[in-house]
């Protein structure tokens, strides 16, 4: 029988410590004003977070033995700006916590492969777009939101892998790559969702999408 690499308990403090230590600098940079008294962007904030817990319920029963769910983290990133997403996808997994939706290994772990990577991938990957790419509705929608959302989940699910086949040797390598095989499957339908629903408040709720600057992305063409 194959001998633990890292046990449960010591893989829970390492992420506890990442977790804790990702927070803490996340709170230095809130930006606190966008709450305080505007009773509109606190109840988006909250209601988002009700709904990251919800999406643990959407579950692909694809593949057995693993419990795979929506995210949420792109959205989150795109629509609170990382620092807030950070925030809001710990509170989702403390809530989720004490519901039926269950959780990855553990608060600290489930929040670092679900939450803390694919929210630190979606803002890199929204810079890289904003800076490499034309400025349009279009590119943010489809090239931003509908990409971004998908390789989040590609992220969240090599990360899930790599730990799971570190767990125990040999014993693992089959989930682990039931985790790497399950990420297409998961990928086209997180980039639907979120390609839809920023696509949806981006043109009838902009002012709740952080990242989304209507001089910037709706900007008439220039004649040269």
């Amino acid at each position: 029988m194959s001998s633990p690499v890292w046990t449960t308990p010591s893989l829970e403090w390492l992420a506890a410590g990442i977790a804790l230590l990702a927070l803490i600098l996340s709170a230095r940079w809130l930006p606190w004003y966008k709450l305080r008294n505007d009773n509109e962007a606190q109840h988006v904030f909250f209601a988002g977070i009700v709904c990251l817990v919800a999406l643990r319920f959407a579950v692909f029963d694809k593949i057995p033995g693993l419990s795979l769910h929506f995210f949420g983290a792109a959205i989150a990133t795109l629509m609170y700006g990382p620092a807030f997403a950070l925030w809001a996808m710990a509170l989702s997994v403390l809530v989720a916590a004490f519901t039926d939706a269950g959780l990855w290994l553990g608060v600290a772990p489930d929040f670092v492969t679900g939450g803390l990577l694919p929210v630190v991938w979606m803002q890199v990957h929204h810079w890289l777009v904003r800076n490499k790419l034309p400025n349009n509705v279009f590119v943010y929608v489809f090239a931003t939101a509908f990409l971004g959302g998908a390789l989040t989940v590609v992220v969240a699910q090599l990360a899930r892998a790599g730990v799971v086949a570190f767990l125990v040797d040999g014993a693992a390598t089959q989930a682990a790559h039931n985790y790497l095989i399950s990420a297409p499957l998961m990928m086209f339908g997180e980039a639907f969702f979120t390609g839809g629903a920023m696509a949806m408040m981006v043109a009838y709720r902009p002012q709740w999408v952080a990242s989304f600057d209507d001089d910037l992305y709706l900007k008439p063409p220039t004649d040269e």
